[in-house]
């Protein structure tokens, strides 16, 4: 491929009138041309394909009567048509959009060819005699042209069987809405329609993903600049500041806490959370390293990215060796190991409500009680098997529940849903029981003794030799949260998890990130494997000093990512956790985004916002809402921003954010035909923490930061004015530490701030 650099080209602001007509005039006039032909173009219907069908249908039906010489030439035949249909789907496409038929133009000059004009859109039309030329974005070879090369450069492709080498002549983005063209983006600037129907120019620099890492000097009132300080003056460096330079003296005497303690911190996004929890482990292991050791000390994060992140950083404070692990990851670890006879595996669809009601504090306090009536029963068994029985009892004992939640009401949680959620526990609950392995042996034993018809015997045949059945019943599954439900009853039947079978599995400090999207069940198993110790100064009124276990819990109840997890906010958990009078320290100082980012961020959540905003400590480029009539038109733009941008910032990070992984699919397999740099498609944590763009969803980068961040079909469909969308589309926005851009496909979502829509 030979790529040869445009001429520079004057900024729209110097750009003569006859230039910057001329070229609203030449898109117009190409506009006009589909137009007419789009108004009396038919298009044609392919072939049925139940035609192929049928002659599929009779060659077999010939296969299976043929002599055996002549099988092969009708399986070829048979081959040969099956080819055809496939073919012949490929090739249905759907009819343009006379409303926006494309979004995209190039024009080609290739050697021995005359030039032609080919516009980018959502599906194919040619017809050269009638000079309209528009070519799938996703499928035709000749777009690969216009995502990879720039106006005036000289290309060499291969476009199906044939090399060809050209030069691109013009090369433009445009907006086409309602069969009328309203924007033009070009080397020479943009050209935007105006209420009045006239048109203005904008600098092209108005679009710039740019001032992470930039040293240029730009205007100061330059949209789309970043890195520029109150004083006016250009960073020298894209990144921010080192968060622990830049902390105040409480959030310092919080890292210096004395080690009996157990600090709460809700803090925004970026306000330093994970900071203050990773150099609290730090300062606690340097001032009692025998106390604190690696092996001693438990980090729970949200996700497998924050524990790749915090990774990273723990060596460089000397905590080499310290067990990082998802709460998930740990939790069905523990599980095994108490439990090394329930083989389960876990239900992959369990509904929402059943969730709810596993999570729930209510139910935390009825295993409470119901363990103390379980330890005083001297006929029931208090080892694992007997412990599954409890759990079982638990949560299939309506009156029980009905009880409790009578007690203790949530109005946001009904008796039909207690109800759902008690028929799918009914329901599935006996059948892990039935894993157990010492009962199917005792049942076993008992059906020896008893006559047995025919059907009885069939069944018995399906006992394979481990004594379980061959047919295994589906029920037989627990729900992710059941670990938590089994761990916690087996703490309070059994005392203490245990590490080894002499050893108590008991941690000296407990650090949980995104302790948010934790139910109140899980933080109790945690905070019961943290060892307790006697603060000094402290006594009750019988002289004895107050037990306190030293933690960290931090989180932001702004960015739960699941809804049900029994979370509600940080006073109500404390108190199902007894820990009622401890007090939450709330971070206010944002260090990662700018205001700009923030005020947009706080108005996604609307009512769930905390009334007392954060504060930033620094101003940057405003947010910007971009427009387009399809995700193609938008991935134009994106390649146009990103190219110029790692040629500027070659150290600069992207994560372009969809909230469904599909979305996030389309857009890299887009982005991946323009040859961005260092493209990266993120689908299960594996984040490189290097430069370059990551493409993901948004419930995969909570805790990570970019330099630039861009929010895709931030649309009404996928956007409304729910809860989760509010705290997704929050999360999203707050992972920008320079500038933010919103990009809509369709309708915009109503959680947008009207500003932005201009």
């Amino acid at each position: 491929m030979i790529q040869k650099p445009a001429a520079k080209k004057k900024p729209a602001a110097e750009e003569s009138e006859s230039g910057t007509s001329s070229i609203v005039a030449d898109e117009e006039t190409i506009l006009r041309r589909v137009n007419d032909y789009l108004t009396t173009y038919r298009p044609s219907k392919p072939p049925p394909i139940a035609d192929y069908e049928a002659d599929m249908i009779s060659l077999r039906d010939q296969i299976a009567v043929a002599r055996l010489e002549d099988v092969p030439a009708l399986v070829q035949q048979m081959e040969r048509v099956a080819g055809i249909a496939a073919r012949r789907a490929e090739n249905v496409t759907e009819a343009v959009d006379p409303k926006s038929p494309y979004f995209g133009h190039v024009r080609l000059k290739e050697e021995g060819k005359p030039v032609r004009d080919v516009l980018i859109g959502k599906t194919t039309l040619v017809d050269a005699k009638a000079g309209v030329r528009i070519v799938d974005w996703r499928h035709a070879p000749v777009s690969q042209i216009y995502y990879k090369y720039e106006e005036g450069a000289e290309y060499e492709e291969t476009l199906g069987e044939r090399d060809v080498v050209g030069e691109v002549l013009v090369r433009r983005t445009v907006t086409i809405q309602n069969a009328e063209l309203r924007r033009v983006t070009a080397p020479q600037g943009i050209f935007v329609r105006s209420a009045t129907g006239g048109w203005r120019a904008l600098s092209s620099q108005s679009t710039e993903l740019a001032g992470g890492q930039g040293k240029a000097v730009r205007p100061s009132d330059m949209r789309g600049v970043l890195g520029i300080d109150d004083t006016g003056s250009q960073r020298e460096d894209r990144h921010l500041p080192e968060i622990a330079a830049l902390l105040d003296p409480r959030q310092f005497e919080l890292i210096s806490k004395p080690d009996s303690g157990l600090v709460v911190i809700q803090g925004g996004a970026g306000s330093g959370k994970t900071t203050i929890g990773v150099h609290r482990l730090a300062y606690l292991a340097y001032q009692n390293k025998q106390r604190f050791s690696h092996d001693k000390m438990l980090v729970v994060v949200g996700s497998p990215a924050l524990r790749a992140y915090i990774g990273e950083m723990l060596p460089a404070l000397g905590l080499d060796g310290l067990v990082i692990e998802t709460y998930g990851e740990w939790a069905r670890e523990q599980r095994k190991k108490h439990f090394p006879w329930l083989d389960a595996e876990y239900e992959e669809s369990t509904p929402s409500v059943v969730t709810r009601l596993k999570t729930h504090p209510v139910l935390l306090r009825l295993l409470h009680k119901k363990a103390e009536d379980f330890i005083a029963d001297p006929r029931t068994r208090k080892d694992s098997h007997g412990i599954l029985y409890f759990w079982a009892e638990l949560l299939t004992n309506l009156d029980h529940l009905l009880a409790a939640f009578k007690e203790s009401p949530d109005p946001t949680f009904s008796e039909t849903d207690l109800r759902r959620a008690w028929r799918w526990c009914s329901d599935r609950c006996p059948a892990v029981l039935d894993l157990d392995p010492g009962d199917r042996a005792e049942r076993k034993a008992a059906a020896d003794d008893e006559p047995r018809d025919a059907d009885d015997i069939d069944d018995h045949r399906k006992i394979g030799v481990d004594n379980r059945g061959i047919e295994e019943d589906e029920r037989a599954r627990l729900d992710l949260e059941d670990d938590a439900l089994l761990l916690r009853a087996y703490q309070k039947i059994k005392m203490e998890l245990k590490k080894s079978v002499k050893q108590p599995l008991v941690y000296e400090h407990l650090f949980v990130d995104e302790a948010q999207d934790l139910s109140p069940i899980d933080l109790a198993v945690l905070m019961d494997c943290v060892k307790t110790m006697p603060q000094k100064g402290t006594a009750t009124s019988e002289g004895e000093a107050i037990l306190h276990r030293s933690a960290t819990l931090a989180g932001d109840v702004a960015q739960r990512i699941h809804l049900d997890s029994g979370f509600g906010d940080w006073k109500a958990v404390l108190a199902d956790l007894g820990l009622a009078t401890v007090e939450i320290e709330p971070l206010r100082i944002a260090y990662r985004s700018t205001a700009e980012v923030l005020a947009v961020a706080r108005h996604v959540l609307g009512p769930l916002a905390d009334p007392e905003p954060p504060v930033a400590n620094r101003h940057g480029a405003p947010v910007e809402l971009h427009e387009f009539p399809s995700p193609g038109a938008a991935v134009a733009f994106l390649a146009d921003a990103l190219r110029p941008l790692f040629s500027r910032e070659p150290n600069a990070t992207v994560a372009i954010l969809a909230r469904h992984p599909e979305q996030a699919d389309s857009y890299w397999q887009a982005l991946k035909m323009a040859d961005i740099p260092n493209l990266r498609r993120i689908r299960a944590f594996e984040f490189a923490f290097k430069p370059g763009v990551e493409v993901t969803d948004i419930k995969q980068v909570k805790g990570l930061e970019y330099d630039y961040v861009v929010l895709v079909d931030v649309n009404a469909t996928t956007y409304s004015k729910d809860d989760e969308s509010r705290h997704l589309l929050h999360i999203g926005a707050t992972r920008a530490a320079h500038q933010l851009w919103l990009i809509t496909t369709a309708e915009p979502s109503p959680l947008i701030p009207d500003s932005l829509r201009g």
